[in-house]
């Protein structure tokens, strides 16, 4: 439950880490999933994507996955989160990339951008909904509202989760989204079960 703890908590936490990232600037905070998972997407977006087509990370944190695309060439950039003082860490520590700009808006409880993105990604931020206590109805209406900020046709949604398994994702968002491709991930065996440590699912989306 530490994605879910983090986000509600997750305002202090961004406070702190801009503290230490003003002490420190080598210090830029947690990255989700590690950066194993974060190379991994941005391996896919550079062999696939354009480097001007618009990427939107949804959920963007300290924006590390954005300045890893920034220094690939990436120039159309945006990080959105819920939290403020994330959006205030984001910014401060890519300062000197002008190609990403941030955007403080809570994908659920508002109503989302009419701007649409050629990719949004998400790496931890629905796993975070998924354990609220309304998660019930926040996971149909993330749905939704990342379906609208999709790119119709040739837009793509990238979503790394490490609370639900590749088949999962694709039951879930098979109303609103089809399946592109799997990302490989290392692979482990529990109990007879095999598993992924995280599962990364480049969706399309539907016309609906």
């Amino acid at each position: 439950k530490q994605w879910y703890q983090r986000r509600v908590r997750g305002d202090k936490i961004y406070v702190t880490e801009l503290d230490n990232y003003k002490n420190n600037q080598d210090d830029v905070g947690e990255i989700w999933f590690g950066e194993r998972t974060e190379q991994k997407i941005v391996d896919w977006l550079v062999d696939n994507i354009a480097t001007d087509k618009s990427l939107a990370d949804i959920g963007t944190g300290n924006g590390h996955l954005l300045s890893l695309l920034s220094e690939e060439g990436f120039s159309n950039l945006t990080g959105i989160d819920y939290s403020a003082s994330s959006i205030k860490l984001a910014a401060a520590i890519n300062s000197d990339k002008p190609d990403i700009k941030f955007l403080c808006m809570d994908v659920i409880n508002s109503t989302a951008s009419n701007i649409r993105h050629d990719v949004c990604l998400d790496k931890g931020t629905y796993d975070a909904i998924s354990l609220a206590n309304t998660s019930a109805a926040d996971r149909i209406t993330y749905k939704q509202r990342i379906h609208s900020m999709v790119t119709p046709d040739t837009g793509f949604f990238v979503l790394a989760s490490v609370n639900w398994t590749v088949e999962e994702l694709t039951e879930f968002y098979s109303d609103y989204f089809s399946v592109h491709q799997v990302l490989p991930c290392k692979k482990f065996t529990f109990g007879g079960v095999t598993g992924r440590d995280v599962s990364i699912v480049i969706f399309k989306p539907k016309q609906t």
